[in-house]
């Protein structure tokens, strides 16, 4: 599996969604994300076994504060951000993953609750900022997908076989492409892509 279809393996599933936003608050042992997610912990242990084949998660031993056996506690150990475009003529998926450290860092407590609304204030206008940025790309999305529509419109217009259509969609669709590395996406011969890129500089210069 590559790496979208890894994280999408990961949070398809509501039940290890629930496990990862536990883990990302503080380290768990199977018996806390039990009791929390009202789950069996042989469950939890499946899921959790899965993580860790993935490298999603590890874990590391804890005395008990009870005096009983040790424990082991779960934390993450990749933090992904993922988003898919999907519209008119657009397909695109984005990942970026950065590894969390190896082990949990140590928390530091403040000494009364004013460090604490400080951060609050501070994660409030990060969020605000963020909103921002979403909305105006949002905005750019729906520029493109215009562009790419009238695109479409204009291909069909002027490339009635499939096979030109699909190799104009992917050159326009990436800018920075040579038609060589086109030909090796698409599986086709250079000259093929080359007569029907030819065949675009000539409807070009006919305008």
């Amino acid at each position: 599996m590559d790496e979208l279809d890894i994280l999408l393996s990961v949070i398809e599933n509501p039940t290890r969604r629930r496990i990862l936003e536990a883990l990302v608050r503080e380290p768990h042992y199977p018996l806390q994300l039990s009791r929390e997610l009202g789950l069996s912990q042989q469950g939890i242990m499946k899921h959790l076994r899965m993580l860790e084949e993935l490298d999603m998660v590890r874990s590391f031993s804890e005395e008990s504060d009870q005096g009983g056996p040790s424990r082991r506690r779960y934390f993450p150990t990749a933090r992904f951000t993922m988003v898919v475009d999907l519209g008119p003529g657009l397909f695109n998926t984005e990942i970026a993953v950065r590894p969390f450290e190896d082990m949990p860092p140590e928390k530091d407590f403040p000494e009364d609750g004013r460090r604490i609304m400080d951060l609050r204030k501070e994660l409030g206008e990060i969020d605000r900022e963020l909103e921002g940025i979403k909305e105006r790309r949002s905005q750019l999305i729906a520029e493109k997908e215009g562009v790419l529509e009238e695109v479409g419109r204009m291909v069909d217009a002027s490339f009635p076989d499939y096979q030109s259509r699909k190799v104009i969609y992917e050159f326009v669709l990436h800018p920075d492409i040579s038609g060589k590395d086109l030909a090796r996406g698409l599986g086709l011969r250079d000259d093929i892509v080359e007569r029907i890129l030819q065949k675009l500089e000539g409807e070009k210069d006919g305008d």
